[in-house]
């Protein structure tokens, strides 16, 4: 694409610049690009060497190295992490636990109607419960699973 240019009674004809010029203008700004960057990241480094050097001063010379709040906080957000992660791993052993005591508590119930059932059909005639058996009962009864059939 021209351009027309006036320039003392002369008309000039302006034509884009070169392929390569673009390329050259691209590239001088990545490589401006690439040294605000370097210089963001001395700039992030130096303000954290300035900071721990802070922190340092402001500690006691007998302090141990687990006090420095920087280390602390560190630690701080690694707990918190395990934190999380246990709590997810809790939550699983949970329902875990629940479904099986379900299960333990489905098979349990049919287990006594199969005994109940089997006892009635043979005219079983019941002894005398012992303490323990009575114990047990108790237990079972609190815990509302024994069924008449």
């Amino acid at each position: 694409m021209k351009r027309a240019v006036l320039l003392g009674g002369l008309v000039l004809a302006c034509t884009r610049p070169p392929e390569e010029c673009k390329l050259f203008n691209m590239e001088t700004a990545v490589n401006k690009l690439e040294a605000v960057f370097l210089k963001a990241e001395c700039d992030l480094d130096y303000i954290e060497q300035k900071l721990e050097f802070e922190i340092r001063k402001s500690l006691p010379d007998n302090s141990v190295e687990q006090e420095n709040p920087v280390k602390l906080l560190e630690e701080l957000s690694l707990v918190k992490l395990r934190y999380k992660s246990l709590c997810g791993q809790m939550e699983k052993i949970s329902a875990q636990q629940k479904e099986t005591m379900d299960c333990m508590h489905t098979t349990l119930v049919n287990t006594i109607r199969l005994v109940q059932h089997l006892q009635h059909q043979v005219d079983f005639e019941q002894s005398p419960l012992s303490e323990e058996e009575k114990a047990a009962v108790q237990k079972l009864e609190d815990l509302n699973i024994l069924v008449d059939a």
